[in-house]
């Protein structure tokens, strides 16, 4: 069966992450940073690793970027949060890439300082929806 793909327009790029991850956080999940994060709490992180896995690779050769990956669980999913919302700005200055693999597959990228942005069905439709009435997303459409 074909995977359902998502694409979203965002709003509100910190909210997007936030509900994001807190919908996907899981024990088979992880979350790949890329972007300035040497000065980032992410970087400090327990479990913390530099190295690209089969499904997160860096986006960006050059200029080569830092890239950080993390499990997504539930036991470090405030941690990241904190880290996210109070010390990171999204864009150059910050946060690039996003990344999220669930079950060894895709299931949320964010590229270009949230310019483009998909996710998989592992994302509802009806959270979409919510993320829509509070202003998070503008609008998705479903990808053939």
């Amino acid at each position: 069966m074909e995977e359902i793909i998502y694409k979203l327009e965002t709003r509100d790029r910190p909210g997007l992450l936030i509900a994001i991850m807190r919908a996907l956080a899981a024990e088979d999940c992880r979350i790949s940073f890329e972007g300035k994060l040497s000065q980032t709490e992410l970087a400090q992180m327990e479990g913390v690793t530099h190295e690209e896995t089969k499904v997160l690779k860096r986006s960006t050769l050059w200029p080569k970027l830092e890239f950080l990956v993390l499990p997504l669980t539930q036991e470090k999913l405030p941690a990241i949060e904190k880290a996210v919302v109070s010390k990171i700005a999204f864009g150059e200055r910050g946060l690039i890439h996003v990344l999220i693999e669930l079950n060894g597959k895709m299931a949320f990228a964010a590229y270009d300082g949230f310019q483009h942005v998909a996710v998989s069905s592992a994302v509802s439709p009806p959270l979409l929806e919510e993320l829509i009435k509070t202003r998070v997303l503008r609008n998705y459409q479903r990808q053939p």
